[in-house]
């Protein structure tokens, strides 16, 4: 195959008009949203791979004439679900940045309740078991050294005297937590956990559900554009069944909702930040956010969604959560 050949292949980039003529083609209707008010949005608002990914959460039809084509979708669905996707994902945000907060706390506090523990003692241990891994050693030495120009950590560097292709040592935890990153802080948790047999690394693996959230919704990526893809079939924590088990939610459900990769990781989340988060202002102010969100802009158009048995499920399951944890 030569080049032409391979650049012939590729997907050509559409114009605006071409992409509503496609959408047309889709049987995605614009009676809620004209195509004139379609083509602005698309040219000032969101681009187009994003308002559609939506689409996947509409049945098409499996026969007929009309096979493969959207039953009962209005363009108008999709930007109310992208609205409802940006909000959430701020909110999401504020959550996941604050549980890395009190997991930082939390850390902190438990290592000055044990004895012989001075905070430099379980860093050392941990940064020379990165130092000296045999299969990917100074990952998080690379990690912290790749910010020794960033503005925020020069005096750090500077008054621990930390150097390149020199193992870090004696970096006192409370200087430790503000430099490491979120997944480098979960790992740290694990092995501190780990090491002292806490009862606290239960939350290992919810964490790093929130992580991925985190890192999702930091980046503006699309997390209600794909909720009934089956792509996690890893065993639910326990401690999250009970959780659900708790709010109502039976097993089938339970195990239907928690293939979904961004189900889990929302579920994950909420579940964290009560268990995680300690202020009770931040706990009420994200709870008052949360029902803003779901009593309100949710339902704002529910009559788009009268015919989507699967969507209707979603707010279902996340209504029982909401209204056991977080209803004000």
């Amino acid at each position: 195959m030569n080049a032409n050949q391979t650049v012939n292949t590729l997907e050509k980039m559409l114009t605006i008009p071409e992409m509503i003529q496609h959408l047309i083609e889709k049987n995605i209707k614009f009676e809620f949203y004209s195509v004139a008010d379609a083509m602005k949005y698309l040219s000032d608002n969101n681009s187009y791979e994003n308002v559609t990914s939506y689409k996947n959460n509409f049945p098409v039809y499996q026969c007929g004439e009309l096979k493969g084509k959207y039953i009962d979708l209005d363009f108008a669905y999709l930007i109310d679900l992208a609205i409802i996707d940006y909000r959430l994902r701020l909110l999401l945000f504020n959550m996941t940045t604050s549980i890395e907060h009190y997991l930082k706390l939390k850390i902190s506090k438990l290592v000055e309740s044990i004895p012989g523990e001075d905070g430099y003692n379980i860093v050392n241990l941990f940064l020379d078991e990165d130092y000296n891994d045999p299969q990917h050693p100074k990952l998080i030495h690379n990690s912290i050294m790749s910010k020794k120009t960033s503005e925020y950590y020069k005096a750090t560097f500077l008054k621990y005297n930390l150097q390149e292709d020199k193992k870090i040592e004696n970096l006192p935890l409370w200087e430790f937590l503000k430099i490491v990153s979120f997944g480098e802080l979960i790992k740290f948790f694990k092995f501190f956990t780990d090491y002292y047999a806490l009862n606290e690394k239960k939350y290992f693996f919810a964490l790093n559900e929130a992580r991925k959230l985190r890192n999702a919704v930091a980046h503006n990526v699309c997390i209600l554009s794909n909720l009934f893809v089956k792509d996690n079939n890893s065993i639910p924590d326990r401690s999250v069944i009970k959780y659900l088990r708790n709010c109502g939610i039976s097993k089938d459900i339970r195990h239907n909702k928690l293939c979904n990769s961004s189900i889990r990781q929302i579920t994950y989340t909420l579940y964290l930040f009560n268990e995680i988060v300690t202020s009770d202002g931040i706990k009420q102010y994200v709870c008052e956010e949360i029902n803003k969100l779901f009593y309100g802009r949710f339902i704002l158009h529910k009559n788009y969604y009268v015919n989507n048995e699967q969507l209707k499920s979603v707010y279902n399951y996340f209504y029982k959560i909401i209204s056991n944890n977080f209803k004000c």
